[in-house]
């Protein structure tokens, strides 16, 4: 019995520092996603007062505009490429910790909490899942 506790709070802890990882990980590409898109803001900006210098001086060259039009390309292909790693982190978390569509509860179990992460069926008034350790309410 001792062994089953020690086993239990040792999933639990390793589910934890995973999802805390996973945490950390997603807002640090967060913040550099927010940072390229502050970046191509920036770069609009540029290549717009360019381009309208250009046209008043009456010599406008789309010429002039695209290294920054390229570099605008080149952050918004950093976009995806980020998102792609949210997404697989995301995935990555689901094949380890289990979890993601909610299942239907199994017959005689009406009454009682389903999780939405592990589909786990807890007694009716509790707060957390006693499997995954998800907030019920």
């Amino acid at each position: 019995m001792a062994m089953d506790i020690k086993q239990g709070l040792s999933r639990q802890l390793t589910k934890i520092n995973m999802k805390t990882s996973t945490f950390m990980e997603e807002n640090k590409i967060k913040t550099y996603i927010a940072t390229l898109e502050s970046d191509i803001g920036n770069l609009k900006n540029q290549s717009g007062e360019l381009g309208y210098n250009l046209w008043l001086d009456n010599k406008f060259d789309v010429e002039k505009l695209v290294p920054l039009y390229q570099e605008i390309a080149e952050k918004y292909r950093l976009i995806q490429e980020q998102e792609k790693l949210i997404q697989e982190l995301e995935e990555k978390n689901r094949q380890v910790l289990g979890g993601g569509a909610q299942q239907a509860p199994p017959p005689g179990a009406a009454g009682g909490n389903v999780c939405p992460q592990c589909g786990e069926v807890c007694v009716p008034n509790v707060n957390f899942c006693k499997k995954c350790g998800t907030k019920l309410r």
